[in-house]
């Protein structure tokens, strides 16, 4: 891998925050005139119309990184992820946030992303957890972008065993203002990661730049709970393209939230009901420990004692009634008694409802 010196690595910085320089023009520049040193002397000569970046304006935004006490990586640096290396669009530089020595670790590990809806229900909520806890201790780095709902769980699950946050926005801004706590939590023993300058707002179109990272990261992408046109799908979607694995945990079919995870099952992605799911796919089964949180003896429908399954069915009626109402009835634990009613919501036997109510189907 070739080494930057460090004049180089100010001109790839200025060439990456000059405007109307994407990251495609950026290779491509690179490519043609074999250093962005020779690139900005070739626009400066001979390409007025783009507006090239100050030097105290990279001069500014290192001094800011380095007061934050953030750094830069570099795509051609040794602790730049492998991964994200490959892919065609990859960021040619970014600003990252923890130690070095735990970046260097997590570049030796697997990686897997984890995203879904913001506005996730209770459920998927405590899924996305305990397959984040399963996996982390299974030596995976959890990776996600630190929204709302089941990325905050991915992280918050796997923050003491190993997690990565991608931000929409500059390295120093904390979205959502809620995330301040989990935001440095990641800091002290994960990694925060940014492709934006220092002082970004969250937009819109940086959400797609954002996503395209969390998937060039990762072996393959855990989607659980993602709408029609919930931004998972375009996670989905760029890890299609980098020949990726797509895991997707289904959903009942009336539940638009579940929708767009389900076209992805319909589309040859893989059925995700545990973490074991993953595992089994992508890695040996001798790195794989014992005692899973949500292992196949609590998860696989086939395994759960057909006794429960009648007991569900003679207690539900047409009439509403909470999951925790039924739990209490049956007398077992939850954890028993939730992938049952995955399985009979699959079978269109029962259906959830809003405020974690659950009934038999009518017809």
């Amino acid at each position: 891998m070739e080494i930057l010196s460090n004049e180089e690595k100010f001109a790839r910085l200025k060439l990456t925050r000059s405007e109307s320089i994407g990251v495609h023009l950026f290779w491509q520049l690179i490519k043609k005139y074999s250093s962005a040193l020779e690139a900005l002397k070739f626009l400066k000569n001979h390409s007025p119309k783009y507006k090239i970046c100050e030097d105290s304006v990279i001069e500014k935004e290192i001094e800011n990184t380095r007061k934050l006490g953030a750094e830069f990586v570099f795509l051609e640096d040794e602790l730049y992820p492998p991964l994200l290396r490959e892919i065609v669009d990859a960021p040619p530089m970014l600003t990252f946030l923890g130690r070095k020595e735990r970046l260097e670790k997590f570049n030796k590990r697997n990686l897997i992303s984890i995203v879904g809806a913001r506005n996730s229900s209770i459920i998927a909520s405590k899924f996305c957890r305990q397959i984040a806890e399963d996996l982390g201790r299974n030596d995976v780095v959890i990776v996600s972008g630190m929204a709302r709902g089941i990325d905050s769980e991915a992280h918050k699950a796997s923050v003491s065993t190993g997690t990565i946050a991608v931000l929409a926005s500059g390295i120093d801004i904390v979205y959502p203002p809620e995330n301040k706590k989990l935001y440095e939590n990641i800091k002290e023993d994960g990694i925060v990661f940014a492709e934006m300058p220092l002082g970004t707002a969250p937009q819109g179109h940086l959400f797609p730049k954002r996503n395209r990272i969390i998937a060039g990261l990762s072996a393959g992408t855990v989607i659980i709970e993602a709408a029609k046109q919930s931004g998972s799908l375009i996670t989905a979607r760029c890890a299609l393209e980098y020949n990726r694995d797509i895991f997707v945990v289904p959903g009942f079919p009336l539940d638009i939230k579940s929708e767009g995870g389900n076209n992805l099952l319909k589309q040859g992605a893989i059925l995700t009901l545990s973490s074991q799911d993953v595992l089994d796919h992508i890695f040996s089964r001798k790195t794989i420990q014992k005692g899973l949180l949500f292992d196949s003896a609590t998860v696989s429908f086939e395994s759960e004692p057909r006794e429960i399954h009648e007991k569900i069915l003679n207690l539900l009626s047409f009439t509403p009634i909470t999951i925790e109402e039924l739990v209490s009835s049956l007398g077992v634990s939850l954890q028993e008694v939730l992938p049952v009613l995955m399985e009979l919501e699959v079978k269109n036997k029962v259906i959830r409802l809003s405020g974690q109510r659950i009934s038999l189907i009518n017809g």
